[in-house]
């Protein structure tokens, strides 16, 4: 992981709201499950952990929010749920509208999202 804390400069916005590594969910694709929902598959498994369970190596938190593993820093914690999906949401929308110039991502407000574009209804099935 490489936070903003840790570089000189800025990431791109694809680097953050499209890469699942930088987001603490490991290697792996997104995809769209419909209008407001998302999904995750990863690409890494060991097949059995110590207690017998299917887990992933390269994960910090699990699609839910759940963290995967303990962080030794007080108040240091992955993303949770709500977090997310907010920040992936974005990231099906950069494809297009690439940076903050982009009269669609001028006009999202926090806890809101513009009115879907053209692509991003066929993209998700809101329009046929």
């Amino acid at each position: 992981m490489d936070p903003h804390s840790t570089s000189s400069g800025a990431r791109q916005c694809l680097d953050c709201h499209a890469n699942p590594k930088t987001l603490g969910l490991g290697y792996g694709s997104f995809y769209q499950e419909g209008a407001n929902s998302w999904g995750f598959e990863p690409s890494c498994w060991v097949n059995k952990d110590l207690f017998g369970q299917k887990r992933r190596l390269d994960a910090f938190v699990d699609t839910e929010g759940n963290p995967l593993v303990h962080l030794g820093r007080p108040g240091l914690r992955p993303f949770n749920k709500r977090e997310l999906g907010r920040i992936v949401k974005v990231g099906f929308c950069l494809p297009c509208h690439k940076n903050m110039e982009d009269p669609v991502m001028k006009s999202w407000k926090k806890d809101t999202q513009p009115t879907p574009c053209t692509a991003y209804r066929k993209l998700t099935g809101m329009e046929d």
